[in-house]
């Protein structure tokens, strides 16, 4: 059977991969010129199940109230944005209620834990070079009451076998002497030495490499520009250069898959919430980070990927815009200056690369895989900022619905029947 997949970033490269170990024949449609060239491009490059806390966290509805405009805030609503999310909006809040809240963090990380044990799979099965690191991820502090919130957090995300260690200052400068400059300000930090890192966007083209020499057809620079259905199925794709014909389509189009619910007939709940990173050269610099530093109260984190230190972060709903704004981009400089003064100091800001791109973000946190109200229609969508987390096992969990194998994971828990 043919399997037509839209969008070729971290879940559509993953999902093809499965499927075609599947059996299934499988062509790829992407409007890029490469693999993973948008929303996994230039990420932050943590496989951190330990993140698996949705952003609609209680008190989410003052919060994103209170930074209305601010450039400064880790969460920021822009007016323009909200005619786009009344009706998404309201679920979102709904579901920063406490209750709901635990239990989408505890379906994230089903998936996320899952998924971090598949990618090790595959790494030693394929022997795929994407900059990895295995020395897991440490949150800093510098507000007790925040980190005792993230201490009751990490309790929480134990019961899936998430190991952790709660640190004093001092142990926090143990387990990454590169943080000495700060050593003043902080009042403590969690490790978690079971997450990773690794550049998303080099594991996508290599990936891409591997599923084509298996027999996977990838059409680059080919725009979806309808959808046709009949029914209930699906029977075509128009693109900007021909009409396809499967058996069975599967959307991996990121925040964009929201832009075919006029197409197929119904919505898929998944809105943008744009993220910046910037990628700078280290030029031989061997006194930064050991694993990824993150900070959740400014929202953002620090990574070692390769040659490049990413500083990523910041989330933004102001729906497809995808400008790089200034004051936004500066955030991320005062982040990097904040901790790592002597390098910034020493960096040139004309060979940074300055990235933005949109997280595909759900009302509950939690992704969209598998079955649609069409009956050869498919999803695998909706990641947020876990998207390179979650993307493995969210593929080979897609590949089983696909095929009719029992799930790893209870599919009920991602079907979009759920929102």
């Amino acid at each position: 059977m043919k399997v037509t997949i839209i969008g070729a970033g971290i879940i559509g490269v993953t999902s093809a991969y499965y499927l075609n170990k599947q059996g299934f024949d499988v062509e790829v449609i992407e409007r890029q010129q490469g693999p993973a060239l948008e929303t996994s491009f230039a990420n932050a490059g943590m496989l951190t199940p330990s993140m698996s806390d949705p952003w609609n966290s209680p008190g989410i509805f003052w919060s994103l109230l209170r930074n209305i405009g601010r450039a400064e805030s880790g969460f920021l609503l822009r007016l323009k944005a909200v005619p786009s999310l009344i009706g998404w909006g309201l679920k979102f809040l709904a579901h920063s209620n406490r209750r709901k809240y635990l239990n989408n963090m505890h379906v994230s990380s089903d998936l996320s834990c899952y998924s971090l044990q598949l990618l090790k799979e595959l790494r030693d099965e394929l022997s795929i070079d994407y900059d990895g690191i295995c020395t897991g991820s440490l949150k800093i502090f510098r507000n007790p009451k925040s980190m005792a919130k993230y201490a009751k957090l990490a309790r929480e995300l134990g019961q899936h076998g998430m190991r952790f260690q709660i640190l004093t200052p001092e142990e926090v400068l143990e387990i990454d002497p590169s943080l000495e400059a700060i050593s003043d300000e902080l009042c403590g930090g969690i490790h978690y030495p079971d997450d990773e890192a690794g550049n998303a966007h080099k594991f996508s083209v290599e990936l891409a490499n591997v599923a084509a020499q298996n027999g996977v057809k990838f059409f680059y620079d080919e725009t979806v520009e309808k959808i046709v259905r009949n029914g209930k199925l699906i029977d075509k794709i128009v693109t900007s250069r021909c009409e396809r014909v499967s058996d069975i389509y599967v959307i991996c189009a990121g925040s964009f898959s929201a832009l075919f619910g006029g197409d197929i007939g119904f919505d898929i709940p998944v809105r943008p919430a744009k993220g910046y990173s910037l990628s700078v050269s280290m030029n031989g610099w061997n006194k930064g980070p050991k694993m990824p530093i993150v900070d959740d109260d400014f929202h953002g984190a620090i990574t070692p990927l390769g040659s490049v230190l990413r500083i990523a972060g910041t989330a933004e709903l102001t729906g497809f815009d995808d400008r790089l704004t200034k004051e936004r981009l500066d955030n991320l400089y005062s982040f990097l200056e904040e901790i790592y003064p002597d390098f910034a100091k020493s960096i040139d800001r004309s060979a940074v690369r300055e990235w933005s791109g949109f997280r595909p973000m759900t009302v509950d946190g939690v992704p969209i895989i598998g079955k649609t109200p069409i009956n050869n229609l498919f999803l695998n969508t909706g990641h947020g900022p876990l998207g390179w987390t979650m993307s493995v096992g969210s593929a080979k969990m897609l590949a089983d619905v696909v095929c009719g194998a029992e799930t790893a994971l209870k599919e009920s828990n991602y079907s979009i029947e759920r929102t």
